[in-house]
């Protein structure tokens, strides 16, 4: 559930009168450990670090080398990091950490997501007998994937057809 700003300021606040992160939390009916990280987070970045965030945060490759070197070179644990780079997870350390282990530098490129798109064959508009045999092939290659293709949508429309007369004939006799 994604709470919203004036949600956790009333709770921060709360908590800074004095009452246990246990207290706050059961007024407010959320996780303890949800108290605490808002409180760490706005005490070490002010009210930015707990604004919701508006869309996901794409971070670059120099920018997670930096983060992995930080926490290892001073020793903090992935929440302390979190916090001194205003990383909403620190789960997302343990991934980029996971990542730079088994891939090395690579691993902390992003990649992208989804299929690749299917570009269209190479056809040339030239006449038969000046296309090369490489064309020839390519194009002898497309036109029998798309004859297969047309013949199974062709099957598939007459098996359809044939179901809706059963029904019809079916319907008639009652």
């Amino acid at each position: 559930m994604r709470y919203d700003l004036d949600f956790k300021m009333q709770v921060i606040a709360y908590y800074r009168q004095g009452h246990s992160s246990q207290a706050t939390a059961k007024k407010f009916n959320v996780n303890p450990e949800f108290v605490l990280k808002w409180v760490k987070q706005y005490q070490s970045g002010g009210i930015d670090a707990i604004k919701p965030k508006t869309s996901k945060a794409k971070y670059s490759s120099e920018f997670k080398l930096k983060v992995l070197s930080t926490m290892l070179e001073q020793g903090l644990s992935q929440s302390q990091t979190a916090l001194t780079f205003n990383i909403s997870s620190p789960a997302l350390i343990s991934h980029w950490h996971k990542a730079y282990r088994l891939h090395g530098l690579s691993g902390l490129t992003t990649k992208p997501k989804g299929r690749v798109a299917m570009s269209k064959p190479f056809i040339t508009d030239k006449p038969d007998d000046e296309k090369t045999l490489a064309e020839l092939k390519r194009e002898n290659e497309y036109l029998r994937a798309e004859v297969a293709y047309l013949k199974k949508l062709d099957a598939l429309l007459k098996e359809k057809e044939k179901k809706q007369a059963l029904r019809k004939q079916g319907s008639s006799k009652h």
